[in-house]
């Protein structure tokens, strides 16, 4: 990364991205001073502020989108202190984590937070990603038959098995291996990343090969796909990461920072506007590398 983009990712007036920088693209401990003095400076501010009070919501969605918030800065639990614990297990008792398509990715921002050490977390997680199936993805949860009749084969469901591909890579990054974690990188570097297996011409999901961010249970972008799958160990050279790295660089700026191609009505926090260059979309496709 050029260090005019890193000077860009680490301005004061967005500590939220800058303590993710710090921490995931920089390496820097929590106890670095910088670390420290960013953390501080976000507790402090109004866009985490924000992010509390929907926390302290009753509807379930608003606590969701604070808990993806916080994973996504680089926030753990233990930062957040004893105003995030019983609104987590709150939304669990609930919703017993069954958030329409948006289990998957409650769980990975939990295991971001600092949650995986719990049991009911840890199991759950054992729970779901033992129902991978034999091509590598994971089957639609949806029980209208005209969708999913029990009965008959479906194939995976892409939008579900991107969650499940944020999931493991986050547990890798702890330093959990999960038996299915080959399958999940196979499932996506025998399509280039992004295609039907019958024409790799077509994208499985159109929102895949923008940049949509915030992301959303059904609509992931194409830097966090990459970034996931490069945290599991595919090589940058490959065909498959080259081929997803060249969609992704249709959204690269010549001083190499990327657009926002597409975002949430309401997003789950502000990250910036669509159509304009974008710090998140850039320090996820600059850790895909």
């Amino acid at each position: 990364m050029d260090r005019s983009i890193l000077d860009w990712l680490l301005e004061e007036q967005n500590p939220e991205v800058r303590l993710r920088t710090l921490k995931e693209y920089m390496k820097l401990p929590d106890d670095d001073e910088k670390v420290i003095e960013c953390r501080r400076l976000l507790l402090q501010s109004k866009v985490y502020e924000r992010a509390l009070k929907k926390l302290r919501k009753d509807k379930p969605w608003d606590k969701f989108d604070a808990i993806m918030a916080f994973a996504e800065w680089g926030l753990t639990r233990q930062d957040i202190g004893k105003d995030i614990d019983d609104e987590v297990f709150a939304l669990i008792g609930s919703t017993g984590f069954k958030m329409l398509c948006g289990e998957p990715y409650l769980l990975r921002n939990l295991v971001k937070l600092g949650y995986y050490q719990e049991n009911i977390v840890r199991n759950e997680i054992a729970c779901v990603l033992s129902g991978i199936k034999e091509d590598g993805g994971f089957g639609c949860i949806s029980t209208n038959k005209k969708t999913n009749d029990p009965r008959k084969p479906h194939k995976s469901c892409a939008r579900l098995t991107v969650e499940y591909l944020l999931l493991v890579a986050e547990l890798h990054l702890l330093g959990y291996r999960t038996d299915c974690e080959g399958q999940l990188v196979q499932y996506f570097t025998k399509r280039n990343i992004f295609y039907r297996t019958d024409d790799m011409k077509t994208p499985m999901v159109d929102v895949m090969l923008g940049t949509f961010y915030p992301s959303d249970p059904i609509k992931v972008g194409a830097q966090n796909i990459l970034y996931a799958l490069r945290v599991l160990g595919c090589r940058p050279e490959s065909e498959a990461m080259q081929a997803g790295y060249k969609v992704l660089d249709q959204h690269r700026t010549e001083n190499g920072r990327y657009i926002l191609t597409a975002s949430k009505s309401v997003p789950a926090f502000k990250a910036g506007n669509v159509g304009e260059e974008n710090k998140w979309v850039t320090l996820y496709a600059y850790m895909a590398r």
